[in-house]
Formats: C-alpha cells, sequence, structure tokens
C-alpha cells in the first residue's frame, strides 16, 4: 500500500504515477502521500483541472504537492485520454484510479442518462484504467471503490452499481 511506502523503497519510487481523479480529495491524498514518500514525479489527471471542492483545503493540499506534481487534462472515460495520459509517462510504475462522480436521484426516478453520468467516469474509466496499465506494463494498477457498493445508499444506487463493477475488476 502507499503508506507502507519509504523513501528506502527507490527502485518503486523512482517512476511516475499516474492518478486520475487527481485534484478530487482522494486523488489528492494519494498523490501527497507518494510525494511525501519520495516519488519522482506524480501526474494528476482532471477532466476539469481545477481542484474538485472549494473550502475542503484540498487547494492546500496541491500546493504542498510543489515540483514533484503535474497536473493534466484528462477525461478518464475516454479510452484515448488514459493510452495518451499513460503513453507520456516515462517509467510509469503506476495508475491509481481515483475518478468518479455522484447523482443523487431515486431508483424509480433515475434515468439512463443518470446512470451513464456516474457509470462513465467510475466503471468505464476503471476499465480504460486497467487496460492501459497492460498496455504500458505498469507496476500496479490501484482502483479506489467505495463500501456504497456493498450497503448501498438512499439515492445512490448508480453509485453503487459503478463501485461494484470496480470491486469485480
Amino acid at each position: 500500500s502507499i503508506s507502507t511506502l519509504s523513501k528506502g523503497d527507490e527502485l518503486l519510487l523512482s517512476g511516475v504515477y499516474t492518478i486520475t481523479g487527481g485534484l478530487g480529495g482522494l486523488g489528492l491524498r494519494a498523490g501527497s502521500l507518494l510525494v511525501e514518500r519520495g516519488a519522482a514525479r506524480v501526474v494528476l489527471a482532471s477532466r476539469s483541472t481545477r481542484v474538485a471542492r472549494d473550502g475542503q483545503g484540498l487547494e492546500r493540499a496541491l500546493l504542498r504537492l510543489d515540483a514533484s506534481a503535474q497536473i493534466v487534462a484528462c477525461d478518464s472515460a475516454e479510452p484515448r485520454d488514459v493510452c495518451a495520459l499513460n503513453s507520456c509517462c516515462d517509467k510509469l510504475r503506476g495508475i491509481l484510479h481515483a475518478a468518479g462522480a455522484l447523482l443523487d436521484t431515486r431508483l424509480r426516478l433515475m434515468s439512463v442518462a443518470d446512470t451513464v453520468q456516474v457509470w462513465a467516469p467510475k466503471a468505464c474509466a476503471a476499465s480504460h484504467v486497467c487496460n492501459a496499465s497492460a498496455r504500458s506494463r505498469a507496476d500496479a494498477a490501484i482502483l479506489f471503490s467505495s463500501i456504497t457498493s456493498a450497503f448501498g445508499t438512499a439515492g445512490l444506487g448508480n453509485y453503487a452499481a459503478a463501485n461494484s463493477y470496480l470491486d469485480t475488476l
């Protein structure tokens, strides 16, 4: 796990790590842990290239990453974007998928479009990340799922389904 890596793990930390959803809370936390432990370079991929939510201290977390982190535009639900992201990284060591979206809607009112809006950045993107990691020979592909896949949450059936898909990869 990232939290057990130390600065002495130079073989693991010498390359590049890409993080989809890199400017959300989970992505920034993973990036921070990698940088703290000496990762040579962390690429934070985001659809918007902006910090996901104001007022949560994420901007400060991003500033602490200093020059070790690079922000790139990437829609991880698009296979070409994920391939391009990883093909430009020499010595790709790991791909972390922390991207996702929420859309709170009661199941009986949920449309196909509502499901796709959540499914694409979580489940489709996870599939693209796994395929890209196999082609790039990255050492690891880490998918961040949610306990919602096991227990569910009212209004988040689409999110629970998308995370359940991640659990099967």
